[in-house]
């Protein structure tokens, strides 16, 4: 099976024995119009949030590939992986420098295949989560500890931590022909760092479930998934912001508040194909940045997406074009910014891989903000991507 990706998607939820429930009624909760015309306003980035960069460290041995993903940034350490290569790279948060690398790709009870869902940094703990057909747990100097017997491969999975003691667990919608009737209608589910048990679910159930993918014939009865990917940030500090395509109701899910109805839509994600979905965008103590984006499957078209502003306080939406006056160079992009993935990261704060070219093109331009000129001035254009982390104002 074979998937081609157009866009870059994920959803949420859970389930379990013991139920997480959520604490209000979505009934009484602010409304998110898709129909509705919302004043604009137009933003630039660097006026929203003070940008701080990161130069990775390059050596012979140490060279990420384009396919590199940037998966956590903590107070001490960043976390890069290779998806296919199985390489685990530990940056020193401050300095850029290499603190470890590690690759075990194998066949062994004790290594992985491949990372297909993704890793996970445990700072507190100082473990890395290796997520493959199994979850492999080791050191930050790779090490290994334990593994977590939750088969990756059967179903596709997205996987996050949660709190010191546990991961959230996401389960998609099943397309594959002939297994559509074995998708969860409670699909998200908490369970045990130490040995992958179940310990609770989260209380919102789906009677129709709907997915960012649909199969695609192919001959001799072969198939392929075909989806529509977006960018998202899920994480708000330690706490995960919750849309789901089958769900009219946003949530924050927090380890100390347990799940918590933000945000209601209209019209209903169940009223008509094909549908416009909701995606959480951004997170701050102030307001939440959420994007929009059309599921047609018949009528692609690539592209940012339009983005708009909800104030936490007081229920205000409008449109907010925001223009990155650091990379956004030509008339027709500008008011075209969105997070460029979704790395776990503090509170009010997100994360993205720039390529070194681009950012010493921006130098020569004299558009880098922060301490951009500093870091540019000694990069050249082969050297390894820069972290460039976005501090929201509030």
């Amino acid at each position: 099976m074979k998937t081609t990706k157009l866009l870059l998607v994920i959803p949420f939820i859970l389930m379990g024995c013991q139920i997480i429930n959520a604490q209000s009624k979505a009934s009484n909760l602010p409304v998110f119009d898709f129909s509705k015309n919302y004043p604009q306003k137009k933003m630039r980035l660097q006026e929203m949030a003070d940008i701080e960069y990161v130069p990775l460290e390059t050596t012979d041995d140490i060279l990420l590939s384009d396919g590199a993903v940037l998966s956590a940034v903590t107070d001490k350490y960043i976390l890069v992986h290779e998806t296919r290569h199985g390489d685990i790279f530990v940056f020193d948060r401050n300095t850029g420098k290499l603190y470890s690398h590690f690759n075990h790709k194998g066949q062994s009870g004790q290594e992985y295949t491949w990372i297909n869902v993704g890793t996970i940094f445990d700072e507190k703990k100082e473990e890395i989560y290796v997520c493959s057909q199994y979850i492999q747990v080791y050191s930050l100097k790779g090490d290994y500890k334990r593994t977590l017997k939750i088969n990756t491969f059967d179903n596709e999975m997205s996987i996050f931590d949660f709190d010191d003691e546990s991961l959230l667990i996401y389960e998609g919608v099943i397309i594959e022909p002939g297994r559509e009737k074995k998708t969860k209608t409670s699909p998200y589910r908490l369970v045990s760092k130490k040995d992958g048990s179940l310990i609770s679910v989260l209380d919102i159930h789906f009677t129709e479930r709907y997915s960012n993918k649909i199969p695609q014939k192919l001959e001799n009865n072969m198939w392929r998934a075909f989806g529509i990917y977006y960018p998202q940030n899920i994480h708000y500090g330690p706490d995960l912001m919750i849309a789901d395509i089958s769900s009219d109701t946003l949530y924050q899910l927090s380890p100390s508040k347990g799940l918590i109805p933000l945000l209601t839509r209209t019209p209903s994600t169940h009223a008509a194909e094909p549908r416009n979905i909701w995606i959480p965008l951004v997170t701050t103590d102030k307001y939440m940045l959420i994007g929009t984006l059309l599921l047609d499957f018949n009528n692609l078209k690539g592209g940012p997406i339009p983005t708009f502003m909800y104030e936490l306080k007081t229920g205000e939406i409008k449109k907010v074009p925001i223009l990155d006056a650091e990379y956004d160079t030509r008339a027709w992009s500008q008011g075209r910014w969105s997070p460029e993935g979704s790395p776990a990261i503090a509170r009010n704060m997100v994360a993205e891989l720039i390529q070194a070219s681009a950012v010493i093109d921006a130098y020569h331009g004299k558009r880098l903000a922060g301490n951009g000129d500093k870091i540019a001035k000694k990069l050249v254009e082969d050297d390894n991507p820069v972290v460039r982390i976005i501090k929201f104002k509030l």
